[in-house]
């Protein structure tokens, strides 16, 4: 049944991703549509004060990261894309604040980066839905930082690094079967306990944790 419903979880995110990039998708031809409609009216291209940001960064030490257009901006591949996202939304005047995924685009754009591929904005989407500090607000298009993965996360390591040190004690009795399943199950541990201290060591990355 866990199985199962765990099958449905990630078919659940699944779905959810590929809408928000439907959504883009639909919402890029739109702009087109409305910026041809604009120049065959003759009324230039104005821009669309709706996809401006309004957050900004807030400098540190007193230096902001500017992008003055004199160099190309720096590209971003798979976990940089999430990280640098993430790191970006919480350096700015209202970290807490729910951000449409546009606007968080424009804002990783304007600070010089830009996520590699044909499509920047569908690798962006894809990317922030599988940080595991960013989640997905109830309304559409809507991203915010969880800032409390730090502590569930650090939990959920000592919880595993404890599994692993109790699977690794035998009393004298234990039969040859009970020492085969005690070694399977130190090497699913031992796995899991991988994976959980990538996830980890990605969200102080990514939030920035002092003193990490």
């Amino acid at each position: 049944m866990e199985h199962e419903l765990e099958r449905l979880l990630e078919r659940k995110e699944r779905l959810t991703r590929e809408l928000d990039l439907i959504q883009a998708t639909y919402e890029g031809l739109e702009g087109e549509l409305a910026t041809l409609r604009r120049l065959s009216e003759g009324s230039g291209l104005a821009g669309d004060a709706r996809r401006s940001p309004r957050l900004r960064v807030v400098p540190r030490g007193g230096e902001a990261r500017v992008n003055t257009g004199e160099i190309g901006p720096t590209i971003l591949r798979g976990s940089r894309i999430r990280e640098t996202a993430a790191q970006t939304l919480a350096a700015t005047s209202q970290p807490d604040q729910a951000v449409h995924y546009r606007t968080w685009f424009e804002l990783l754009r304007r600070e010089g980066f830009l996520p590699a591929g044909k499509d920047p904005l569908a690798t962006f989407l894809t990317q922030i839905a599988r940080s595991p500090v960013i989640r997905r607000s109830t309304a559409p298009g809507m991203y915010s930082l969880d800032f409390d993965a730090v502590r569930r996360e650090s939990a959920r390591l000592a919880e595993v690094e404890a599994q692993l040190q109790a699977a690794d004690t035998l009393d004298a009795t234990a039969t040859v079967a009970d020492i085969t399943l005690a070694r399977e199950r130190r090497s699913m541990l031992t796995t899991q306990l991988a994976a959980v201290r990538r996830r980890y060591a990605e969200i102080l990355r990514s939030l920035e944790t002092p003193g990490t």
